[in-house]
């Protein structure tokens, strides 16, 4: 994830911007996400993120009330398709539950729509000290993680998968097969040529999945 110098600042037209304007909304949360990921999240101010923003810090205020405010609406607006997607996944009264190719094909994608993420998360949520590592537990890793865990165990439970797993470390590399490559963009598009286009994508899922399921599906008997 490039941290290069950041976009210029919008010029500002006469008059400040309206607060409530969906434009201003917009701006102010790609710029919090170039800057958080430029600085992090503690070194970065409303002043700083108004600025750059072409805004005022009484606009951070309106539509997200504090900084970590505008940190949970930039994360929100990503994972918020996915969270619903996951509760129909989930839901029991589904004709077919979520298989695991399923759930690798909505978050693999949820990371190629929001590049920023992989980083920020990293950042924020894993470092010692993460500004946002409970809201991010409670609202999206705390839902993912079970559902990883009940189509595992699905799987076993009609043996398709090896009866000797253990359902949440199998989850464990789920996510992280899921979520490494993204991490490891900034590298892997250089040195690899990979890039998060749709069609990539596609085979990163499709990579991923016959990766993840050799290793855990079950073995017939030998004759």
């Amino acid at each position: 994830m490039s941290t290069a110098a950041l976009p210029a600042a919008r010029r500002r037209s006469p008059g400040r911007p309206v607060a409530g304007g969906d434009s201003v909304r917009g701006a102010l949360l790609q710029t919090a996400r170039d800057l958080f990921l430029a600085r992090g999240f503690a070194s970065v101010t409303i002043r700083q993120i108004a600025s750059a923003a072409g805004s005022s810090p009484a606009a951070i205020h309106y539509h997200f009330g504090d900084k970590l405010g505008l940190y949970r609406a930039m994360l929100d607006e990503a994972v918020a398709p996915v969270l619903a997607a996951l509760q129909r996944l989930g839901d029991p009264g589904r004709a077919e539950p979520a298989d695991l190719t399923d759930l690798v094909r909505l978050y693999t994608r949820m990371l190629a729509g929001n590049p920023w993420m992989p980083a920020l998360i990293v950042q924020e949520v894993l470092a010692e000290g993460g500004q946002f590592r409970e809201q991010f537990i409670e609202h999206f890793a705390g839902r993912l993680a079970p559902l990883f865990i009940g189509a595992i165990r699905r799987e076993q439970g009609r043996g398709a998968l090896r009866g000797d797993l253990d359902p949440r470390l199998a989850a464990l590399s789920a996510i992280s097969l899921t979520v490494f490559p993204f991490l490891a963009l900034p590298v892997t598009s250089r040195v690899l040529g990979l890039s998060p286009d749709e069609k990539a994508v596609e085979r990163l899922v499709d990579h991923t999945t016959r990766v993840l399921l050799e290793g855990i599906r079950a073995q017939e008997d030998p004759a």
